[in-house]
């Protein structure tokens, strides 16, 4: 960051700030809004098998709920960094509620699935908005000193979304309609808009900025088409497609003009300024991670404990749940350490107790207790607590407050790519890993092998006919597969471990303007 920069991070901003009790009530007022975001796609994917037959559609089909949903989130999330200039923040705020409820309430009136995929398109565009907009509100609201506290706030309102959302998407599916599913929206976004309507003050609109048509095309395309390739890759068999390669060539080759257009245009779509922040691109890298984690985890650790342990699916769902509230926990205290601490030491503390998490599911056995399986999960939710609110204030601690729009985007953008790319490269290197294992378990398993005759076996584990063989190669898929989890878990662990190096590159945040500059006086704005 150039020290042009560095001056103005603590000159430009907001004129006033609220009083602490204003804060608070800020604070409580977008709980809700953040509840709303993280609730609607986990209570939905629950109850995509039962769309599935009332609509009567192929797994593909029911799956463009999903893909629609998150390819339009992703396209329009930079949007939102031109948005939040144009349009006062709070009046954007309520806009992207109301449509997000608006939405849900068609998809809930309708019944044909290309009527559900074109709202979910819509709905994924006003959800675009959320993250961004709760990051700003945040960063508006708080001084510097407390945005780590007021993160903490916004991190567990999240994951009490992804909490509540698949237990009450399986309540309603399964006991009602799933219609209701996108019907239990409207109470939460309906309490959402009336808290931000009080609450939240009304920000003030920016110089208007000519709007990068050019650059938008280009990079809405290429995250679309990289977006694609990854939810359709593992299905059409990657490379081997026509379609996922021609994905990928239209995604490298926009990136490639967006990239020069950046460099080069004057009025840019986004700002490229933001990349010469230390803090924040170290923010950036870890975040990625850590969506790449949280995702990628949600992916494999409920089959291995369904198929491979043997746990039904009511109780994997309980022991999956300390994950979610240990990142609450975590969350709320990072945010009060934060107060006194620098945020070195809580990002480390993030990092360490996530590898450690992994190394310890990493040792898995099918018949481990099912405590085990508890505290290593609950672990793991601590690290993402811990990890996810120190890199949001480490990210912004330098930014200055002109840049925020296009910094909030960009890393809310980096997040959600590190979510698709985290279930595709887990669910690939878990199938890779699983044909290396198969492959060594077969190698001894022969009518040859001497050793197999004198062993005591089962007595359908013949090898001399068809039918012993195949209860053999049986067993051998399923060890392999359980081999592979395991391989997959090492990886993580090792990932995290070479992400540890970055914590030594964040720098302390310079001092923050004097006591008598403001920050405990009234202001009616942002």
């Amino acid at each position: 960051m150039t020290a042009t920069e560095a001056q103005s991070s603590s000159t430009d901003e907001p004129e006033a700030l609220l009083k602490p009790s204003e804060r608070v009530a800020v604070a409580l007022g977008i709980l809700p809004a953040g509840m709303l975001s993280g609730l609607d796609t986990f209570a939905v994917s629950v109850a995509l098998p039962s769309m599935q037959g009332a609509l009567s559609a192929t797994l593909t089909e029911i799956s463009w709920i999903l893909t629609s949903y998150l390819v339009a989130s992703a396209i329009f999330t930079p949007l939102y960094a031109w948005l939040s200039r144009r349009i006062p923040r709070k009046q954007l705020f309520m806009i992207i509620i109301v449509g997000t409820c608006g939405t849900a309430l068609l998809i809930a009136q309708s019944h044909s699935l290309i009527e559900i995929v074109i709202f979910r398109f819509i709905q994924g565009f006003f959800g675009a908005g959320f993250n961004p907009l709760l990051m700003q509100t945040v960063l508006a609201t708080f001084p510097r000193e407390h945005q780590g506290t007021a993160f903490g706030w916004l991190t567990t309102g999240r994951m009490s979304g992804i909490i509540v959302g698949p237990i009450l998407g399986g309540v309603l599916t399964e006991y009602f309609s799933w219609r209701l599913v996108f019907l239990a929206n409207l109470p939460l976004g309906i309490l959402a808009l009336l808290l931000i309507y009080r609450y939240v003050p009304s920000g003030q609109a920016e110089a208007r900025k000519q709007f990068d048509l050019f650059g938008f095309i280009f990079l809405s395309i290429c995250i679309g088409a990289f977006q694609l390739m990854l939810d359709w890759g593992d299905k059409e068999d990657w490379f081997d497609s026509d379609e996922i390669v021609l994905l990928g060539l239209a995604g490298l080759v926009s990136f490639y003009v967006f990239g020069i257009h950046l460099m080069t245009a004057r009025n840019a779509y986004l700002n490229p300024r933001v990349f010469r922040n230390r803090e924040f691109l170290i923010g950036l890298l870890l975040g990625f991670l850590l969506n790449f984690m949280v995702f990628g985890y949600a992916g494999l650790i409920p089959p291995i404990l369904q198929n491979h342990m043997g746990y039904p699916v009511l109780t994997a769902g309980i022991v999956m749940t300390p994950r979610g509230v240990g990142t609450m926990v975590s969350s709320l205290i990072a945010g009060f350490l934060m107060l006194r601490y620098p945020a070195k030491p809580i990002v480390a503390g993030g990092v360490i107790l996530i590898a450690l998490s992994t190394a310890l599911m990493s040792t898995f056995t099918p018949d481990i207790d099912m405590w085990s399986v508890v505290l290593a999960i609950f672990i793991q939710g601590a690290g993402f607590g811990f990890l996810s609110v120190s890199i949001l204030a480490v990210s912004f601690q330098s930014m200055p407050h002109s840049m925020r729009p296009d910094a909030t985007s960009i890393l809310s953008l980096s997040r959600r790519l590190g979510s698709s790319i985290g279930v595709s490269v887990l669910v690939a290197q878990l199938a890779h890993s699983t044909r290396d294992a198969r492959s060594v378990l077969m190698e001894n398993i022969s009518i040859y092998n001497e050793r197999l005759h004198l062993m005591p076996m089962p007595d359908n584990w013949n090898l001399d006919n068809a039918e012993g063989l195949l209860s053999i190669q049986r067993i051998v898929d399923k060890q392999a597969e359980f081999i592979a989890y395991l391989h997959d878990f090492r990886l993580m662990t090792v990932l995290m471990l070479l992400m540890l190096p970055l914590v030594f590159l964040i720098r302390p945040p310079a001092e923050p303007p004097s006591a008598n500059s403001g920050s405990e006086r009234r202001g009616g704005g942002f």
